[in-house]
């Protein structure tokens, strides 16, 4: 369907930490990323802040219409916050004062369900 591998769309109500994150998301090989109204994408990613007034619906609008994974990228949640991202079936949560294009990745393979699993210990016979 698309040539990017994993595409992946971008949401939060900060402009400038949505363009942090698709940048870093562009320099990923394997992953594109899509508008929200360009298709559906096999990850979304939600950034989340406790100063977003709106960020506690916008997660719930994206959890209850099933559209892709979610990922969360927060710059501060308190423990009620994140007890209400795990309510929601969010997928990894990553803080974005420690994000790096690392995280990202495996955040993203393991959201869209393309990484290995940990390999079985060998059984001694």
């Amino acid at each position: 369907m698309f040539d990017e591998g994993i595409t992946v769309s971008v949401h939060g109500g900060d402009e400038l930490g949505r363009y942090r994150v698709v940048r870093q998301l562009r320099a990923l090989a394997g992953i594109g990323v899509v508008a929200a109204d360009e298709g559906p994408a096999a990850v979304d990613v939600l950034l989340l802040s406790r100063h977003d007034p709106d960020a506690a619906a916008r997660l719930r609008a994206m959890a209850r219409a099933n559209r892709a994974p979610l990922l969360v990228v927060a710059d501060d949640l308190g423990p009620a916050e994140l007890m209400a991202v795990g309510e929601y079936g969010v997928r990894s949560v990553l803080w974005g004062e420690r994000l790096t294009p690392g995280r990202l990745s495996r955040a993203v393979h393991t959201a869209a369900g393309c990484c290995p699993g940990a390999p079985l210990p060998l059984a001694l016979v």
